[in-house]
């Protein structure tokens, strides 16, 4: 599969890839005159299978902010809601139906 690229240009600004897990991308965003970061970007990764086959994707312009991506101006603000996301996504993907160590008990307790 195809993942993240590491830099590219959106919408004519610079990004660059500063940290990323199975569910969560942050990037630093320059600006049109500078590609100093300046904006940081927390967004959700997408899997996409289309005609360029199976690869890692950011959300669309027309689902970001709908979904739980969002921008910051602040990188510590950014760092912390990245933590976040990652939590909530991470949560989503269940929870073992058996746990190491733990028996089943078939007897019903009154």
């Amino acid at each position: 599969m195809k993942t993240l690229k590491t830099e590219f240009r959106m919408n004519d600004l610079p990004y660059t890839l500063l940290k990323r897990n199975e569910v969560v991308a942050l990037y630093g965003i320059g600006v049109t005159y500078t590609d100093d970061i300046l904006h940081w970007e927390v967004s959700k990764i997408y899997i996409r299978n289309d005609k360029y086959g199976l690869r890692e994707s950011l959300p669309t312009n027309e689902k970001f902010g709908r979904d739980l991506s969002r921008c910051f101006m602040n990188k510590e603000k950014a760092l912390e809601y990245y933590d976040e996301l990652t939590n909530t996504l991470s949560l989503g993907k269940g929870v073992a139906k058996v746990m190491t160590g733990v028996g089943q008990n078939a007897e019903v307790v009154s």
